[in-house]
This record gives C-alpha cells, structure tokens and sequence, in this order.
C-alpha cells in the first residue's frame, strides 16, 4: 500500500493534521453551544469525549411524563378490563369460623353515630372511633363478598406485563414531575 517509510510518515502527518482540524472545529461548536445554553467556564478546549448526561438526565420531561401517562393509563386499563366482578351471595363476612351477618355489622357504626351526639367534649373522640370502625367493618365485608375472576386464566405473562406497564409509567411520571430545574 505505501511504498516506503517516508511515504507513510506523509500519510500519518496528513491523518494527524486531519484530526486536529476536526478536533478544533468540534471544540468551536461545542463553545457555541456552551454559550448559547449559558454553560460558561466549561474547558472547551480537552478535544477528549465528554459525558454530558452526568450534568442532565436524558430525555425531554414533558415527553418523559407523555410516555408514563400511556403506559400507566395503558396498564390501568388492561388491569381493570382483566378481570370480571361479580358479588358474592349476600351481605356478610366470616369471622372466627361463624357468618356474622350485614345487620350484625351495622351495630358498631350505629352505636358510634349514637355516642357522637350523646357525649361531650373530648370523649365524642370514643364516638368518632366506633363509628369509623363500624364503618370499616361493613366496607371490608363488603370487598370480602366480591370474586374477582381473571380473563386470561393463570397466564402470567400478561399480568407481568400489565404490572410492568404500569410500575413503567408511574415511574417515568414521577421521574419527570421530580426533576430539577437547573
């Protein structure tokens, strides 16, 4: 390919000239746009690779949450539409072996509200805290009587899948909405 020794110094100068031209050329440019984004006392002048995603995260933000907002609201939806809810026979929950029935646990809340309007002062907290409690009860009797079914049947994959899309999403949300303004 070269002929002699003098003939590939030649080449290795001009290759080296070469460089160094791109190398200044790439050191301007990097100047102006230090300049134009207001990145001033950077040492423009390392003609070396530079990490600049150590300054900044990748990405743009409002596309970031863009992204998120899809997969999550994606996720949610393939979540909620995977399963089919149906209500299970009547109103009650099963506690220590035995079925307390629903107007079992209304006493609780009624005795609570009861007790709101008969005392005074500090002990209307004890009302307060029956009434919560009694109200507690009833909606926890009441998501323990729904059956969830799943569509897919026991294919994991999916609901793999879903709860990626939607941890994903919720990440790259808060990500974005997080982020510091330099």
């Amino acid at each position: 390919m070269f002929g002699n020794k003098t003939d590939l110094d030649k080449e290795l100068r001009r290759a080296e000239k070469s460089a160094r031209r791109f190398a200044a050329k790439n050191a301007r440019e990097a100047k102006e746009v230090n300049d134009m984004f207001g990145k001033k006392n950077k040492n423009t002048t390392n003609y070396s690779y530079t990490d600049l995603s150590q300054n900044s995260s990748s990405g743009n933000p409002m596309l970031q949450f863009f992204i998120g907002f899809l997969l999550l609201g994606g996720g949610l939806y393939w979540l909620f539409n995977s399963f089919t809810v149906a209500g299970g026979f009547g109103f009650g929950m099963r506690m220590f072996g035995m079925h307390v029935s629903g107007g079992v646990m209304l006493i609780p809340l009624m005795l609570g509200i009861g007790l709101i309007f008969f005392l005074d002062g500090k002990k209307r907290f004890i009302g307060y805290m029956t009434a919560a409690l009694g109200l507690f009860v009833i909606v926890i009797s009441l998501l323990n009587s729904l059956e969830f079914r799943p569509k897919y049947g026991t294919t994991l994959y999916v609901y793999v899948i879903i709860f990626a899309m939607i941890a994903s999403g919720a990440a790259l949300m808060i990500k974005s909405t997080m982020k510091k303004k330099s």
